[in-house]
């Protein structure tokens, strides 16, 4: 009797246990972890098996990579289609600037060395990003004591030094900066074997800038508008100078959720010495109307140009269509279209900035764009990879291109066609990007010039590439490559009194950098620039550096 009730007790506390249990269970999984309040009774004497709980983990999201640990390397993960510009062709005396100087906040020191006796120092000190804005400083000095050509006879340097600042408010916002730069060359083109001092062939731009932005800041504002002026003042080594004050203005104006009317006005005025001063102007109208719906984006409108230079010393006004019109054909493609024209600004320092061996004496004319018309498609095709592809007819008159001075050979003078130049252009576009893990853009131009009352388009490529690849490791290590191809090029010399052409080899350049994150706060790199060790020319008579190797450190605070 006694071990009949022992039985039925023990029946009675396993029961009662294992309702318990599956009670627990229960309220687990209801509420997904939560610890519930409840008793137990625990007997020393019974072993009670219990179901295996059933446990529901939520994955923990990665943490997001701090962006500011990265400031220092000045790495850029935005993901962006690559516009193609018009061409300019430059030369690339120095590449390690790869990057800009970066727009978010961050103060840091980037410090390196490298052969060709190269010092490297670029440093940006900022106030950081507040509701009110944010100001600051940027220097930067790439030097190379020694080039291709008789060592000191071929260095360069470039150095700049640049104050900014920029202010938001609830309706407006100012931006303005106040920089300098200083380019140094040499004219190295000279005949093989010829004795040649140094400081006889030395050039020196110095180039002081000013500009100021203004611009709407509410969003929901039915009118958004802008102002701005630009200053430049350049001047060379030679008595050649210029004085450039550009200002304009913009405004974009909702009448609906289908129509917009935009106006935009443009002013360029450059004073240009050598010695004689010549004063060039340029005036820019440009208003139109914007229709947007069912997919479709139609902008008509027409620029009223006017604009006086050296080549015709009068003034000359012209009208021109301004027509552009996108058709999605899917939610991931966009076909589009343009009909346009335009004057394309050329001044004493946009030459100079793309070619700085030319004379100081030059004749100067804007180039007159008088029709451009654009096709192509635009979009993704898979996730994270866009694409741009189209082909261009364009017209030009008053194209300028680069010889060799007879006189002086190691010297660049500008001619123009004074017919007209055509241009037929097929262009394509790639960009991928993932995250903050890789990315890669693609652009390539195919060129076929037609030139009017000149022999050919000289220094002018048929065949443009550019290919940038970077890849993150662990958030640690950043490798980064890219490489540009020219093909194509002819440039006009002389031989024994004769104008000959002469065609160049295409240019290939290839440089790799390597940037390793030591801690929050420093950082190193290494770079290899024209990896393929090529004296490749761009520009006749003028080989460039062969590899450059660089190691550096990176310091934020």
């Amino acid at each position: 009797m006694i071990f009949l009730r022992r039985k039925i007790i023990a029946l009675i506390i396993f029961a009662f246990a294992a309702l318990s249990g599956y009670a627990q269970e229960e309220d687990f999984l209801k509420d997904e972890g939560e610890v519930v309040e409840g008793e137990f009774l625990i007997s020393k004497e019974l072993e009670i098996s219990l179901p295996p709980a059933q446990r529901i983990f939520q994955k923990v999201a990665p943490d997001e990579i701090d962006e500011k640990k990265a400031e220092p390397l000045q790495y850029s993960f935005s993901s962006y289609t690559p516009q193609l510009r018009d061409i300019n062709t430059r030369l690339r005396v120095l590449k390690l600037k790869n990057e800009k100087f970066a727009s978010r906040p961050g103060s840091y020191l980037n410090m390196g060395f490298g052969n060709y006796v190269t010092p490297y120092l670029e440093a940006a000190l900022n106030s950081g990003v507040n509701t009110a804005g944010n100001y600051g400083l940027k220097v930067y000095h790439l030097s190379s004591a020694r080039g291709p050509v008789d060592k000191g006879n071929s260095g360069s340097s470039t150095s700049a030094i640049d104050l900014f600042g920029k202010y938001v408010g609830g309706k407006a916002s100012l931006a303005g900066d106040v920089g300098y730069t200083r380019n140094g060359v040499h004219f190295y083109g000279y005949d093989d074997g010829m004795e040649v001092d140094k400081d006889t062939i030395k050039q020196v731009y110095n180039d002081l800038n000013l500009s100021f932005d203004i611009k709407s800041s509410d969003v929901d504002a039915p009118v958004q508008y802008g102002i701005y002026g630009k200053l430049h003042n350049i001047s060379d080594d030679y008595n050649a100078s210029e004085l450039g004050i550009k200002a304009g203005l913009y405004g974009d104006y909702l009448i609906n959720e289908n129509m917009r009317a935009k106006l935009a006005l443009d002013f360029l005025n450059a004073s240009y010495k050598n010695p004689d001063n010549i004063n060039r102007a340029l005036v820019r109208i440009h208003p139109s109307f914007v229709y947007s719906n069912f997919g479709l984006t139609l902008d008509v409108g027409m620029k009223i140009l006017n604009n006086n230079d050296t080549l015709n010393n009068k003034n000359n006004t012209r009208l021109l269509p301004s027509i552009s019109v996108g058709y999605d054909l899917s939610d991931n493609i966009t076909a589009y279209g343009k009909l346009d024209g335009d004057v394309e600004e050329v001044t004493f320092k946009s030459i100079a900035n793309e070619n700085p061996f030319v004379n100081s004496h030059l004749p100067l004319a804007h180039t007159n764009k008088n029709l451009d018309l654009h096709i192509g498609l635009k979009g993704s095709l898979i996730q994270y990879l866009a694409f741009d592809v189209g082909i261009r007819s364009v017209l030009y008159k008053h194209m300028y291109f680069f010889v060799n001075d007879p006189a002086e050979t190691s010297k660049f003078m500008l001619v123009f066609d004074e017919g007209n130049t055509s241009l037929f252009q097929g262009l394509i576009s790639l960009s991928y990007f993932k995250s903050n893990l890789m990315g890669t853009t693609l652009s390539a131009r195919f060129n076929a010039f037609n030139t009017g009352e000149i022999e050919k388009a000289w220094h002018k490529p048929k065949f443009e590439l550019d290919y940038s690849f970077w890849y993150s490791f662990y958030n640690k290590v950043k490798l980064t490559a890219d490489l540009f191809i020219l093909t194509g090029m002819e440039a006009r010399t002389f031989e024994f009194d004769s104008v000959v052409s002469k065609k160049l080899d295409g240019a290939v350049d290839l440089n790799v950098k390597v940037d390793y994150i030591l801690s929050d706060r420093y950082g190193a790199f290494v770079s290899v620039n024209n990896l393929l060790n090529n004296n490749y020319e761009i520009y006749n008579r003028y080989p460039t550096r062969g590899l450059l190797a660089m190691v550096g450190v990176s310091i934020s605070f």
